[in-house]
């Protein structure tokens, strides 16, 4: 039986963010740092950087950190499990890794890159295991054009096959599928096309109004140089974000949908890099790659879908969109 290390956990039973017309909710991750570990010491701080916990029943050395976050008028609180028993365990945090919010000047020294939004952005180094990092159910009940967005962005560098990143929006208090915005589990990172720069992830949630939309990050790595940071998480209702991402989702279409398995995408001159198809659980049954085509691109799904719902990713260099079809 796996021993998962809980490094936070959120302590309120449940507590639903309900988003309203021309509302946002997010994170952007201004709050105190905590990126340093001082090595052999399994503790945390809570996010007041005083408060301390001792992690019972896990030997291996991790360090101090700062993760912890509780949801504040629209800020999104969020809480962090560590498995280390996974195929990037069982070290854990252990030698000289940084995970937590960081500061702009450990993303300029660290990353060489500046946060998207505001100063600070969330960084997972090196995690040794898998992090999952889930946040604060939001409401959509009673919304008028839900939308999410969030930006990351990956360590150029070489990845292995242990390695993943997988974002996930579910939802509860309905019966809706959730939606996979990035999964790389099974496949080679590194010849995606979708290191070294900040990649806005987005989702159209209208059809998903009544549900509660729970964000899902999972990330795994082994080596100080695999490095992921997360920034600008907003939840908007009313309005379209004035994001490239945005910009994408309105861009391109798949029709047929439904469809018997040969679908096309529309495409109104985006330079398009990839499309992948991922099943209700976030498994990936198929990938395409684009070729920065700006037309329209057919695809034949026939052969490997059966009858049933499905999830289309669509990248270009510096966005993604997902489109639910529909195979008949």
């Amino acid at each position: 039986m796996k021993t998962k290390l809980r490094l936070l956990a959120f302590m309120t039973s449940a507590l639903f963010l309900g988003i309203t017309s021309n509302a946002q909710i997010g994170n952007g991750f201004e709050g105190p740092t905590g990126i340093t570990f001082d090595g052999g010491v399994c503790r945390y701080y809570d996010a007041d950087n005083i408060t301390v916990h001792e992690i019972e029943n896990y030997n291996a050395p991790c360090g101090t950190i700062v993760v912890k976050e509780v949801s504040s008028g629209t800020t999104l609180g969020y809480s962090i499990v560590l498995d280390p028993t996974t195929g990037n365990g069982p070290l854990g945090f252990s030698d000289g890794d940084a995970f937590g919010v960081a500061s702009a000047t450990f993303l300029s020294s660290e990353g060489g890159f500046v946060a998207p939004e505001g100063s600070q952005a969330f960084f997972m180094e090196d995690t040794d295991g898998t992090v999952t990092m889930s946040f604060d159910l939001v409401d959509l009940a009673g919304t008028t054009n839900p939308q999410f967005s969030m930006q990351y962005q990956l360590e150029d560098t070489g990845y292995e096959a242990e390695d993943f990143l997988r974002i996930t929006i579910k939802f509860t208090g309905c019966t809706d599928a959730p939606i996979t915005l990035i999964d790389t589990e099974g496949l080679d990172i590194d010849d995606l096309g979708i290191e070294d720069s900040w990649i806005t992830l987005s989702a159209d949630l209208t059809s998903n109004i009544g549900c509660k939309a729970e964000l899902v990050i999972e990330f795994s790595s082994n080596s100080a140089a695999e490095e992921l940071a997360i920034d600008a998480i907003s939840f908007s209702a009313g309005t379209t974000l004035s994001t490239p991402n945005f910009d994408l989702n309105n861009s391109v279409s798949v029709y047929p949908n439904p469809s018997n398995g040969f679908v096309t995408i529309k495409n109104s001159g985006v330079i398009l890099e990839s499309a992948t198809v991922t099943d209700i659980n976030g498994r990936v049954i198929k990938s395409y790659d684009l070729n920065g085509t700006t037309s329209d691109k057919e695809l034949n799904l026939s052969s490997v879908l059966s009858s049933g719902m499905y999830f289309m990713t669509i990248s270009s260099k510096t966005a993604s969109t997902v489109k639910k079809i529909i195979i008949n």
